[in-house]
């Protein structure tokens, strides 16, 4: 059976997802009635799980770069009948908003060496100057990202490689520069085994899934 051609999924009554993606959501907990900033949107999975786990209340503002791929999400949120996401073509690293967030999810661009099972001619695609160009880029959207945040508000960092120099260090290198923020760990959202260093951490061979990594941080109420 191809499930993309099931009535299920045409009807909207499902959205498919990898693993990996799915437990960046649940590091992130959104509550209900939440105002959400998901500001490397496209395609929208993981706006779309957001929105579910909050009851379709509260907000959640998809933002991309290009605005050719805000149909996605606008597309598969109708097909869903999710009905609290909006859409808006911004740039990740340039972002001003008059009223902060309670959640920021920043999935940067990366080098997606966590997806190679299902890309396999990345390893063949990048070099090691392509990390180095992409840590610049992943700084400067969780800098922009940080500055959105309420106080008291969550902001959650992902990736989907496997990479250290684009997930952990990173955060050890965000987190020693913004005393204003603490790591949430891991743990208390997600199973043990997914979790390194209080951050989640999914590997293929080990887990089944996508290479995958996220940090979730809280901005302390001054």
């Amino acid at each position: 059976i191809n499930i993309f051609e099931t009535d299920m999924f045409q009807e909207g009554k499902i959205a498919i997802q990898d693993p990996s993606a799915s437990l960046v959501v649940h590091l992130a907990n959104p509550q209900l009635n939440w105002r959400v900033a998901d500001i490397c949107a496209a395609p929208g999975g993981k706006s779309f799980y957001i929105a579910e786990r909050m009851n379709n209340t509260g907000s959640i503002l998809a933002i991309d770069k290009y605005e050719s791929k805000l149909r996605f999400i606008e597309e598969g949120a109708k097909k869903l009948g999710i009905t609290n996401i909006k859409t808006m073509v911004g740039d990740a690293a340039d972002l001003d908003f008059d009223e902060p967030f309670d959640l920021v999810l920043a999935d940067v661009p990366c080098t997606g060496l966590g997806t190679i099972s299902k890309k396999p001619d990345i390893k063949w695609k990048r070099e090691l100057e392509d990390i180095i160009k992409l840590n610049k880029i992943q700084e400067n959207i969780l800098e922009s990202a940080a500055e959105i945040v309420k106080p008291g508000g969550v902001l959650v960092y992902s990736t989907c490689t496997i990479e250290p120099t684009e997930n952990y260090l990173i955060i050890e290198k965000f987190l020693k520069n913004h005393t204003e923020f603490i790591l949430d760990p891991a743990e208390r959202y997600l199973p043990d085994k997914v979790c390194l260093n209080g951050m989640l951490q999914t590997f293929p061979h080990r887990h089944s899934c996508d290479g995958a990594f996220a940090a979730r941080m809280i901005k302390k109420i001054e």
